[in-house]
């Protein structure tokens, strides 16, 4: 019989280019968390514990496009911190402060708290870790006037809130392949050197070809090398895509502002294949519920503790953001992916994906009904 995916995903995606609402998700996204975040039931649903109409086959023919997504989100971040002025430096460092305050106090919460919530499984203190380094990326409303600076600043963080993140999920991936530092060094720089490469290459072509046409596909086969490469070397496609946008934008010129167009063009629907197949592949047990229920009540403390403590690292730019940054961003959903597909079959992995994404759905509900609360 023939596998369905593609032509279901397909009106999934067409629709979602055509209207999305104004929301960011990372470095000037849109689409939102909000209504985004709902793709990924209706990939549970589709999903092999659902309908069963996205198999387990149909997803693993999916895997390369997901890789494909994970680096042009990755590429989208970089593109949007690559300005070393220091004003931004000071936005920079104060989003950095947020991030790792949210990672340090949801590690260490649920390390405290695995003892009397959870009862099977595997929460160890990577899990534990990666789970902290997934809650540090945020999403802020978008529908403000530049002039309302106190309702700007979330906007301002959470832009650049997930470069940490990629940086530290490296680890997520790394894990699930143990070997001595030395390799792992190694390892690390082969694959920064190939992405680098890649974003010299596409760069080149790019920027001395004037037709928008044969820019695209130019674009579209970086992302292709990106995605394809991270999946070889079973790195984060996320990390590999942030180093080619940081390299573009470094580089700038009609290179750089080619591939930003065309990778702003595609971004809508990479996004919801990502969040449909994170749906699909969400496993649910009753035994995470408590654990869960931790993250999403330590992840919104510790997202009020961090903007506190960015609006006094940098009051200039608007003041404390209130609960402006605990709406989930995409970039944690997509280094639990990018962990799932790394380590296929782990235990350990699934039970981290489901703590993340069941976790960033309640942290939805959550900051919308604090953001309610505060008059936002």
């Amino acid at each position: 019989m023939r596998e369905p995916s593609i032509d279901v995903v397909a009106p999934l995606i067409e629709g979602a280019r055509r209207r999305w609402p104004s929301r960011r998700l990372a470095a000037g996204l849109s689409p939102t968390p909000r209504p985004g975040l709902v793709l990924i039931l209706v990939g549970l649903a589709l999903g092999p514990h659902g309908l069963n109409v996205l198999s387990e086959p149909a997803l693993a023919s999916l895997d390369p496009a997901v890789s494909v997504a994970l680096a042009a989100l990755g590429v989208l971040v970089g593109l949007g911190v690559g300005t070393w002025r220091p004003r931004e430096l000071r936005r920079i460092g104060a989003a950095g402060l947020e991030s790792a305050t949210t990672i340090a106090l949801v590690c260490g919460g649920l390390l405290l708290a695995r003892g009397p919530l959870f009862v099977r499984g595997h929460v160890s203190w990577l899990v534990a870790l990666i789970a902290g380094v997934c809650a540090a990326s945020s999403s802020a409303a978008a529908e403000v006037a530049d002039a309302d600076r106190g309702r700007l600043f979330p906007i301002l963080v959470a832009e650049v809130d997930d470069v940490l993140p990629i940086l530290l999920g490296v680890v997520a991936v790394l894990w699930t392949r143990p070997a001595a530092p030395l390799v792992v060094a190694w390892f690390l720089l082969r694959a920064a050197l190939i992405a680098i490469a890649i974003a010299f290459a596409s760069w080149l072509l790019i920027a001395q070809t004037s037709a928008e046409s044969e820019q695209r596909v130019f674009a579209i086969g970086a992302l292709l090398l990106l995605g394809g490469a991270a999946a070889h070397l079973s790195l984060s496609a996320l990390f590999a895509g942030f180093l080619a946008g940081i390299f573009w934008n470094a580089a700038g010129g009609a290179g750089r502002d080619g591939i930003a167009r065309d990778l702003r063009y595609l971004q809508h629907p990479l996004v919801v294949l990502l969040l449909v197949v994170a749906g699909s592949r969400l496993e649910l047990s009753f035994d995470l519920a408590a654990i869960i229920v931790a993250y999403v009540v330590l992840r919104i403390a510790a997202k009020r503790l961090g903007g506190w403590l960015a609006g006094r690292a940098a009051p200039d730019e608007g003041g404390d953001p209130g609960f402006g940054l605990s709406s989930p961003g995409v970039v944690g959903i997509a280094i639990a992916l990018n962990a799932l597909q790394a380590g296929a079959g782990l235990a350990a992995t699934k039970t981290l994906f489901a703590i993340v994404v069941v976790g960033s759905l309640g942290s939805e509900l959550v900051s919308l009904l604090m953001l309610r609360a505060e008059g936002t």
